[in-house]
């Protein structure tokens, strides 16, 4: 009998069924045609994948009329991807010596939150004006912090437990704030255009309105 770490590592372990959890990393929810696309299968095949990755609580279905939409499962599910993801990247750009792109270094998505070197930048200064409180690798969103998102119009909803945890940056090497709270920052961030899709998959720019917006926490962006 496989045990839930075995079931979730056969899950995983396939190509196909990697390109389809990677194009929903940032999170996106796709209809199985276009991840049948990105994983180059045939429709019949990519549904086969798909129960696979449903059945082992990798991924979750969103009925949306007609089609069906497939989405990373929840926080922990994306917290494994990420690390997978990243660790991956690390293993890569190390056998190959290379770099990643400099806009990816610079500010980008991880899942649903911040990464990069604005997403530490963001990160530290929310601990240091103590809007967030960290303790081991969760924290919570302090009352201060609260007034702080009404402010600046961020929809966070404090009844989610825990509200962040700390993940790993693969690029600046230390962590960045992921979960619920992280999460409502970014979704901010992107509905008023501080911060704009570059390019690049999942590199981020940063607006005349996003650099106003880190000047009101104290946060220079150097780029």
């Amino acid at each position: 009998m496989q045990t839930g770490f075995a079931r979730i590592a056969e899950a995983l372990g396939d190509p196909a069924r990697e390109a389809m959890v990677s194009a929903l990393a940032d999170g996106k929810a796709l209809p199985a045609g276009e991840l049948a696309a990105v994983a180059g299968v045939s429709p019949q095949g990519a549904s086969a994948h798909l129960q696979k990755l449903v059945d082992a609580r990798v991924l979750s279905v969103w009925p949306q009329g007609r089609f069906r939409y497939y989405r990373i499962r929840d926080d922990d599910v994306a917290a494994l991807i990420e690390s997978l993801v990243d660790l991956a990247a690390r293993t890569s750009a190390a056998r190959k010596r290379v770099m990643p792109a400099e806009q990816l270094r610079q500010s980008r998505s991880c899942y649903h939150h911040l990464a990069g070197q604005l997403g530490v930048l963001l990160s530290n200064a929310l601990i240091r004006r103590r809007l967030v409180v960290v303790d081991g690798r969760t924290g919570r969103v302090t009352e201060q912090g609260l007034a702080w998102c009404w402010a600046e119009q961020i929809d966070f909803d404090p009844a989610r437990q825990p509200h962040l945890r700390l993940c790993n940056d693969w690029t600046e090497r230390v962590p960045h704030l992921a979960g619920p709270f992280a999460n409502a920052v970014l979704a901010r961030l992107l509905a008023s255009r501080c911060v704009a899709p570059h390019r690049i998959p999942r590199a981020l720019r940063v607006t005349d309105k996003g650099r106003a917006f880190f000047d009101r926490l104290g946060v220079q962006v150097p780029f």
